[in-house]
């Protein structure tokens, strides 16, 4: 399984980063080049960007499996190559702190072993030669490496295991059950395949809107005012008895004592709100909202308590009354209805379906189909994997209708329900509401090896270990203004 390095607001900053990216010379190793970056710590210890660190050799790593990968290296994943390295930074600091506080130390011998492939001739043999001839300096480094990388390595194979075992027995890691095993190899084996209609909410008719806005007319009375917002009380009356004796303008007023929190710098009232039903949403009393709509052109209110402190309104001119033949008015219904009662139109659809299914037991799919002049769609088979995991196929959450669709229990407890042939309930999924058919159902033979899913349950075990410390308390992470700051311009 691929290892995820970034979240999904890191990733944004990904797309933004190849429109302004300059690229360090230390980017790749010559970090000695430039003063040292500190981007965080963990566990109080920095978390340093300069000649020789662990971060370096990351970021170096990276750049060199991206490449055998035949990954093009671009401004634009130079973020992900540095973040994937910082990720790996903080996990070795982490498990060698956790190693060293259990008190555990690596023998030499396992030290010496490791530094063998440095010092190995061209037959893959030790060379006692090649040792001699490196460096003092050079020898010590790789000592130190090797014992900072088996010293993380003790906490990695004891938590997650390794390939190391003892007449065939591994010797570390949390060991599995052989029921576990039975599970994770039948894990995806049986697989549905359905027959598939959708009714999107995104198509509610025209008439529909026009009814419930001419059922419902005052909501969408549009209004031309301006406002004066202040946070307390005592200074919106003062502002209001000023008002009321000309002694100041409106417009000075606005600039003068208004928080603008619902205007623009002019005090116009800003365009969300000003229709009735979101003049409902910002004045905390029915009363004061009648009184506020009912404001003839060029009139002024008084107090009016708000969700955001204590408003005046002025009427800039006359109210308009909605016009339902206009597309405007309804896309503003529209607007409405899928902000503040998108029910109306799931209910809508969800009748619709229940006739679908009806009509579908009675006559066949295909039949009704064809009368509620919906299309069908044939869903390949797949298993019951909740999320997507890696370790079997799922749903095509690409299919129209089914996006999110594997995190949709009531859609796979419904889908996994049926009977053969047997049609489901109406399901809602997302802005969809969903009827299947199941249509066939196979199982497969177990193929996967114990070894391959130990490897795959322990690929999971790291990753979800690598997202746990990035949120650690024990982590300071200053990545992304230390990234901005020093590698965008």
């Amino acid at each position: 399984m691929k290892k995820s390095f970034y979240t999904v607001g890191l990733g944004i900053v990904l797309v933004i980063a190849g429109f302004a990216f300059i690229v360090s010379p230390a980017l790749l190793g010559r970090a000695g080049n430039s003063k040292p970056l500190s981007f965080g710590s963990y566990g109080g210890k920095e978390i340093r960007y300069e000649e020789g660190s662990d971060f370096v050799n990351y970021v170096q790593n990276q750049a060199r499996w991206m490449e055998w990968q035949g990954i093009q290296i671009t401004q634009q994943n130079y973020f992900e190559i540095f973040y994937a390295a910082f990720s790996d930074v903080v996990q070795k600091m982490a498990y060698t702190q956790a190693v060293e506080k259990s008190g555990y130390v690596v023998p030499q011998s396992a030290v010496n072993r490791n530094m063998i492939q440095h010092f190995l001739d061209e037959n893959g043999n030790y060379s006692q030669r090649k040792y001699r001839e490196t460096p003092a300096v050079e020898i010590e480094a790789i000592q130190k490496d090797s014992r900072n990388t088996l010293t993380a390595n003790r906490y990695s194979d004891d938590i997650f295991g390794s390939k190391t075992t003892f007449d065939d027995i591994a010797l570390y890691g949390l060991k599995s059950s052989e029921r576990e095993m039975a599970f994770l190899r039948e894990f995806g084996t049986a697989q549905r395949a359905f027959n598939m209609a959708v009714f999107s909410m995104n198509d509610y008719p025209e008439s529909e809107k026009k009814s419930y806005g001419m059922a419902n007319a005052q909501k969408f009375i549009k209004y031309d005012m301006s406002i004066i917002t202040c946070g307390e009380k005592s200074q919106a009356e003062t502002v209001a008895r000023r008002l009321a004796n000309n002694e100041i303008t409106f417009a000075d007023a606005v600039s003068e004592y208004s928080t603008q929190y619902y205007s623009d710098a002019s005090g116009k009232l800003s365009n969300i709100y000003h229709y009735h039903y979101e003049l409902e949403r910002i004045i905390k009393n029915a009363d004061d909202v009648a009184k506020a709509a009912s404001l003839a052109k060029d009139e002024t209110s008084g107090v009016i308590e708000t969700n955001s402190g204590f408003s005046i309104f002025h009427a800039d001119g006359n109210a308009e009354q909605p016009d339902f033949e206009n597309a405007d008015t309804l896309d503003i219904v529209s607007s409405y209805l899928n902000s503040y009662e998108v029910g109306r139109i799931e209910d809508y659809y969800m009748d619709i379906a229940k006739n679908f299914v009806t009509a579908a037991v009675a006559r066949g799919f295909d039949e009704a189909c064809i009368d509620f002049a919906v299309s069908k769609t044939m869903l390949d088979s797949f298993p019951l994997n909740y999320g997507s995991t890696s370790l079997a196929n799922s749903v095509d959450t690409s299919i129209a209708g089914l996006s999110d669709a594997d995190t949709n229990e009531n859609f796979l407890q419904s889908a996994f329900s049926l009977k053969l042939h047997e049609i489901s309930s109406p399901i809602v999924n997302g802005k969809n509401i969903i009827v299947l058919q199941l249509i066939s159902e196979i199982v497969e033979n177990a193929e996967s090896e114990t070894d391959s899913l130990e490897s795959q349950v322990a690929s999971y075990d790291q990753t979800s270990s690598s997202s746990a410390l990035m949120a650690s308390p024990k982590l300071e992470n200053n990545f992304l203004s230390v990234f901005l700051n020093n590698f965008m311009n």
